[in-house]
């Protein structure tokens, strides 16, 4: 096709735009060990993100900008080593909080390009990162006491800011800004945190596994274990055939469908049955013309909703519907994305932060931060997405 040809050349083009490389700190600005990505070329953006880093990584497999995916991980260790944690971005202003933690997962993207290129030291790699992602596990995302008090109920984990502000404790989430957790995010475990940390306790028994540490895996199989049971507990409810946030505060789901809750099919903690249920009655309801909406409700000012769709919120019900063998629904997904993204390169010219899902030649909800041209983890989901449609 055309216009993907056309679209594939503008992405292959645009990594070197937003390649940076500062050593050294400059004002605000962190400096950092190794070359990264900016999230877009524009002026807005020339810090490190956390989780836009791990899903523009996703984008570099099979590039000649592969080693990047390497860099990256480097920085985020170097990251973790000097703050002992993993910042929002590389900005000292943004060091009260960190992001959706996508650490572990970017080590095992690491690890697999060392093994491509049959690097001696592959294992050893893989020994002392995990080491690393063990240290972010324990200390930030289950710390019980500021400035990583995280850790509030029942072994689970909520976002936040060491400010205890609910806006910028959302901020860490990602969704800045959404209409999820009625905008007092302190007070609620989220569905996709959990998730992820779900995923970081058994990618440490995937690496213990391997590298030969019965005890390790025990022990980490034992915390996923926990997390499962109680996640299920307060997360799932059987009416609405539905993973919702939970309000520790109240002791009560908070009822607000959005695709946070299909992270548990990504991370493996949803049965068979639960993600079935959720296919054929949810799915449905959040596939548009252009891929999946971010919630249902619509609101003014806030860009993580109605009718937006995100990129990397595609890219995680996808890999979680594949995951239950929904095979074909994840390729429809998958397909109607990237045709939202060809119709408004066509118009445009270029790759952009959000979209429209639901008229794909409709305008966005902006938010406060209005709409980004580029951008780097529209172009890597784009790119991972025509590879398997």
């Amino acid at each position: 096709m055309p216009q993907r040809d056309s679209i594939t050349t503008y992405i292959h083009q645009y990594w070197p735009k937003i390649i940076r490389q500062n050593r050294e700190d400059i004002s605000t600005l962190i400096g950092l060990p190794r070359p990264y990505l900016v999230p877009s070329d524009g002026a807005m953006f020339q810090e490190f993100y956390y989780w836009d880093s791990y899903f523009m990584a996703l984008g570099l497999r099979g590039t000649e900008y592969e080693a990047l995916i390497l860099d990256i991980a480097e920085n985020m260790a170097y990251l973790l080593k000097r703050f002992g944690f993993i910042p929002n971005a590389s900005r000292y202003y943004f060091t009260s909080r960190s992001q959706p933690p996508f650490f572990s997962r970017l080590v095992w993207l690491a690890y697999e390009v060392k093994q491509q290129r049959g690097d001696a030291d592959s294992e050893a790699y893989l020994r002392d990162m995990m080491a690393l992602a063990r240290k972010e596990y324990e200390v930030v995302w289950i710390g019980e006491k500021p400035p990583h008090h995280r850790l509030v109920h029942r072994g689970l984990s909520r976002y936040f800011d060491i400010n205890y502000l609910d806006f910028l404790a959302s901020c860490e989430s990602g969704w800045d800004h959404s209409t999820r957790c009625e905008d007092t995010w302190l007070n609620f475990l989220p569905v996709d945190l959990n998730s992820i940390l779900y995923v970081m306790e058994t990618d440490q028994v995937r690496a213990a596994d391997l590298l030969g540490s019965k005890g390790d895996a025990l022990y980490w199989s034992e915390q996923a274990e926990k997390r499962r049971a109680t996640f299920q507990e307060l997360m799932w409810d059987a009416d609405e055939h539905f993973f919702f946030d939970y309000n520790w505060k109240e002791q009560q789901r908070h009822l607000h469908p959005s695709l946070a809750g299909f992270y548990p099919l990504w991370a493996g903690l949803a049965t068979p049955e639960q993600a079935r249920l959720m296919v054929e009655k949810w799915i449905p309801r959040f596939l548009y013309p252009g891929g999946l909406v971010t919630t249902l409700d619509k609101k003014e000012g806030r860009q993580w909703a109605y009718p937006n769709g995100w990129a990397p919120l595609q890219w995680l019900v996808d890999a979680g519907l594949e995951k239950y063998g929904f095979s074909e629904t994840a390729r429809e997904i998958r397909k109607r994305w990237c045709r939202n993204c060809e119709k408004v390169f066509e118009q445009t010219g270029v790759m952009w932060e959000k979209y429209n899902v639901v008229d794909v030649n409709g305008a966005v909800e902006s938010g406060l931060y209005g709409q980004v041209k580029g951008f780097g983890w529209s172009n890597a989901v784009y790119s991972d997405f025509i590879r398997r449609i």
